[in-house]
């Protein structure tokens, strides 16, 4: 039998069943301290491992070189920027995915987070338990024009529900590889900042999108707008963001995702700034559903059938 690791956290609480069929598979070892691996864990465990299935962190060449056996990464979650696809790829290591499940979560998690900021929800709870009596005065979704920055599966889907509670709501968005979006004008990404109130990140991080929401682009958004991060966070220069918060440039934002995780920047000692733990994705039925989707493509690679989810460029054969 093969030996998985698991370096991702939680495995199999969302779906049991998904646990005890991989364990029918392989000999797994999960990660039991919950812990965030690094770097010196993967080098200390992956030696013998023949399927690595992640979250996250980091896969990088040194843990990559230290792993002969290894055949195939499947990341639970949609981005592979934390996998270093150039060693995978000399190695030829497989890789697989679940693109599909977050656009159910990610989507809803970002509606919260608009309304969230526009009613001043968060500043107002933080407030309360402080035993101060704060009532800040908020903005009606209909009154404001909202910048939606990469239209896929989960972008064109925060169009749809803004559109579903607040038809009005003017929408732009801006995508190099589409050229109409439903319900949503298109434009450059300058004009989409420098006219949006509130501005929504949904793409991957690459080298065309690392850091490219720098302090040009968030010095040119309206003064008192909001900036949203749900997708990876080395898109925005982080102390580029803070000093517009703290500046009070702009009037919030909300950053589901960091540079580096677990964050504990300065980000989250501000006021206007809404900081959640990488949870856009994180819901019950989804990380079950991600659960349920890797281990249909585990199987598959050891029973030596075609992968269902694969990552182009990283389709190779079987166990």
């Amino acid at each position: 039998m093969p030996n998985i690791l698991v370096s991702n956290i939680s495995f199999g609480v969302a779906s049991p069943e998904s646990l005890t069929k991989l364990r029918s598979l392989a000999n797994v070892v999960l990660n039991e301290k919950s812990i965030r691996f690094t770097d010196q864990d993967f080098i200390e465990k992956i030696s013998n491992v023949d399927i690595l299935i992640a979250g996250t962190e980091k896969i990088t060449r040194s843990a990559i070189e230290v792993a002969k056996n290894l055949k195939l990464i499947v990341r639970i979650g949609v981005g592979v920027d934390n996998i270093d696809l150039d060693c995978a790829l000399e190695n030829k290591i497989s890789i697989c995915y679940t693109p599909e499940a977050p656009s159910e979560s990610v989507p809803e998690f970002t509606l919260s987070l608009i309304l969230n900021l526009i009613k001043g929800i968060s500043v107002s709870d933080r407030k309360m338990h402080k035993k101060n009596w704060h009532r800040p005065m908020g903005r009606m979704l209909s009154s404001m024009k909202i910048g939606i920055v990469g239209v896929g599966k989960i972008g064109s889907k925060v169009i749809r529900l803004i559109k579903s509670i607040s038809p009005g709501t003017e929408i732009l968005f801006y995508d190099p590889y589409l050229e109409s979006a439903e319900q949503a004008l298109k434009c450059g990404i300058e004009q989409l900042f420098r006219e949006s109130d509130i501005v929504s990140l949904h793409l991957p991080l690459n080298d065309q999108t690392g850091g490219l929401v720098d302090g040009g682009l968030l010095s040119s958004m309206k003064k008192e707008s909001y900036l949203i991060n749900t997708s990876r966070g080395g898109i925005v220069d982080e102390a580029a963001l803070y000093q517009s918060l703290k500046n009070n440039h702009l009037a919030g934002a909300a950053i589901d995702v960091f540079e580096n995780e677990p964050y504990h920047g300065p980000l989250a000692e501000l006021d206007n700034c809404l900081t959640t733990s990488h949870i856009g994705s994180l819901t019950q039925e989804v990380r079950a559903l991600m659960e349920e989707q890797v281990v249909e493509d585990i199987e598959s690679f050891i029973c030596g059938q075609p992968f269902i989810r694969p990552l182009d460029g990283f389709n190779f054969c079987g166990y």
